[in-house]
């Protein structure tokens, strides 16, 4: 009799475990789910691969490259923490499943032109007149 009643009470309770991908729990606050880099203020100082206690991140200054290899970050924050120009940051969203190995960002630096020699400016503004 005790597997019947423990059947029936089992039968008439809902699941205890969500339906994964249909219900998608939201993550917790201080949840650190995955690295975000903003390219677009990176200067390739390297300082971030100097902090990363795996060496998960690589620069290349020749190539202009920054890489992260996933599976080795331990998700210490350390790299975030060292970044003088705040590129980097942590998202709370949960990492992909079936995620790449590594992702390697090409970091577009803009030259600043070069001021104009006191010489070159004065023929260019006689040249305009």
């Amino acid at each position: 009799m005790g597997m019947l009643n423990l059947v029936l009470s089992n039968i008439s309770r809902k699941p205890a475990t969500r339906l994964y991908p249909f219900e998608i729990r939201e993550p917790f606050k201080e949840f650190k789910g995955r690295i975000v880099f903003n390219p677009e203020n990176c200067i390739l100082c390297g300082i971030c691969q100097k902090k990363c206690p795996p060496d998960a991140i690589s620069v290349t200054k020749a190539d202009k490259t920054w890489e992260l290899n996933l599976f080795r970050c331990i998700m210490c924050t350390e790299c975030v923490n060292g970044c003088p120009k705040g590129c980097l940051s942590i998202s709370n969203e949960r990492p992909k499943t079936g995620a790449k190995e590594t992702v390697k960002v090409v970091v577009p630096i803009v030259d600043k032109p070069k001021a104009d020699s006191p010489k070159a400016a004065s023929s260019k503004a006689a040249s305009s007149k």
